[in-house]
């Protein structure tokens, strides 16, 4: 131990200085370390809630109910702050009752019946007269035999010429899908339909087969899936060059794992972008599969595109954004949700809460321009007058934030990502026909994402690149309201007779003429073996 006694002035202001350094390095190794101990902790709270809590964002804040954030609430609280008088209105609505009960079933529905009639003993009364036949008491239920198939059988008449014996014609039969396969288009389209909107995988629907006494195995079923993708793979090609020559466009990207990749392990990540564009009556979804993420694959797509990409801020859209063809559109969702990890952790109410809040109010204008059908020249002057104070104010709370937030804090991760796209997130209010948000290809691509979770993976990039496909025809039938197995009937019985670009262009999924699709669920006039 040091005896300060014995050591001089300028010792002893050594000695203090040596221990102020220890003491402030140690300070700053408390700091870090409770800096540490805070992401940790925040990790951890996420991890549990993603593992065992709710999903939704909802109700994250106290005075929010869902993401309906009232304009009225700051208004209320002050005016019961003030010792003012309190008047009260009452404001009454009449609410429409929904019909409830059994809904009648569908007429078109083919039907069988049973007649059930009384015995002869039974039409008789106790005076000794006959009954009489009054009326019938109809009642119907719902009936189904699983996987209903049934054969169509080809009949060619086949004329031959007996004086000569050299001439013999036979019948033209239409030109099918799949040539000598069993296949008719209406099975494809089924198989199609169940796995990639239904998401049922090959093997549960080989199964099914099985049962119903049909030999048809998962390699077959996938073999006829991969051959009518690439039969109408033309028209995604015809739906890339609608986006193009669009100015808006959408983008996003998910994970797939593909198992035969040549050069990969089958362990390794691949992905599949989501493009969307085109204008709102013909709005297409373009899927593509590639094994890597690579900046080029969006720099490719959008090589001839020029305006406004809605995407979130992977920094292959970032760059996209700086080229002087494309304005990058961030997600105020995006922004969003890393406050919304913060509140979750967080009981005090602080900036979290607040800038919740005010982004709350952004997008309850964007509900009322919904709503009201608002047309693109109002919803900008309105998000002008309404939405850019909001968003000045936002940015002035992030800009006092960052002298007081640890910039690797979560919260400072938040106000940093924020601050870093701020030019991108606040491009929306200056095109009424912007989203504020990127949500569209998010619901886009939820589909793939449930369905990968029962198929799991493709086998190689042949299916991979089918799936992208089928899928990029199913969201644009969905999106434009058609029905996805008739769409895909039709199609593959007409692909091979358009020959022209103008037939081609007639097949695609909002150019159809949803007459044509009328009755292709219906059953046709089956003919019963003995």
């Amino acid at each position: 131990m040091t005896d300060f006694s014995a050591l001089s002035l300028e010792q002893l202001q050594q000695e203090y200085a040596r221990l102020m350094v220890q003491v402030r390095q140690q300070e700053q190794t408390i700091k870090q370390q409770k800096s540490s101990l805070e992401l940790l902790q925040h990790q951890l709270h996420l991890f549990r809630t993603a593992r065992f809590g709710r999903k939704s964002e909802k109700g994250v804040v106290s005075e929010q109910m869902a993401i309906q954030f009232d304009e009225a609430v700051p208004v209320l609280i002050a005016q019961e702050q003030q010792p003012a008088e309190i008047s009260s209105q009452t404001i009454t609505y009449t609410r429409t009752k929904k019909n409830t009960g059994r809904k009648p079933l569908p007429q078109s529905l083919p039907y069988i019946e049973h007649v059930y009639d009384l015995s002869d003993e039974e039409k008789q009364c106790a005076c000794g007269c006959s009954l009489t036949h009054i009326r019938d008491e109809v009642s119907e239920q719902l009936d189904v035999v699983p996987q209903m198939t049934f054969r169509v059988v080809h009949i060619r008449k086949q004329y031959a010429c007996k004086a000569c014996e050299n001439t013999m014609k036979c019948a033209k039969k239409p030109e099918q899908p799949i040539p000598h396969s069993i296949a008719t288009p209406g099975l494809i389209a089924a198989i199609i339909n169940s796995k990639f909107r239904c998401h049922m995988p090959l093997y549960r629907q080989e199964t099914l087969f099985n049962e119903a006494g049909l030999s048809l195995t998962r390699g077959t079923l996938s073999n006829w899936v991969i051959k009518a993708a690439d039969l109408l793979s033309p028209l995604v090609t015809l739906m890339e060059g609608d986006i193009q020559n669009y100015d808006i466009a959408y983008a996003d990207e998910t994970t797939l794992q593909v198992l035969k990749e040549k050069g990969r392990a089958p362990t390794q990540k691949s992905y599949m972008w989501l493009f969307i564009g085109g204008p709102p009556s013909k709005r297409a979804f373009v899927y593509h599969y590639h094994p890597t993420r690579a900046h080029q694959i969006p720099a490719d797509f959008f090589a001839d595109f020029q305006g406004y990409l809605h995407a979130d801020c992977y920094k292959a859209y970032v760059a996209l954004g700086t080229q002087q063809h494309i304005q990058h559109v961030a997600c105020w969702a995006h922004a969003r949700r890393y406050f919304v990890d913060v509140a979750k952790t967080t009981k005090k109410k602080g900036l979290a809460h607040s800038v919740i809040t005010l982004i709350g109010k952004l997008y309850q204008l964007e509900k009322s321009f919904k709503e009201n059908n608002a047309q693109a020249l109002f919803i900008f002057a309105a998000r002008i007058q309404k939405a850019k104070p909001i968003v000045e104010e936002l940015k002035e709370l992030l800009d006092q934030a960052t002298l007081k937030v640890l910039p690797k804090s979560p919260l400072g991760q938040a106000v940093f990502y924020a601050l870093t796209h701020w030019e991108a997130l606040k491009s929306y209010l200056y095109d009424g026909r912007l989203e504020i948000d990127n949500n569209l290809s998010e619901r886009a691509i939820k589909p793939f994402v449930i369905g990968r979770k029962n198929w799991l993976f493709h086998g190689n990039h042949i299916g991979a690149r089918a799936g992208s496909i089928l899928y990029s025809l199913i969201e644009t039938c969905k999106y434009h309201k058609v029905d996805v197995f008739s769409w895909f009937k039709y199609a593959l019985t007409h692909i091979q007779k358009a020959h022209t670009m103008e037939q081609m262009e007639a097949l695609l999924p909002y150019n159809i003429n949803t007459l044509l699709l009328a009755d292709l669920r219906s059953i046709p006039l089956l003919r019963f073996p003995v």
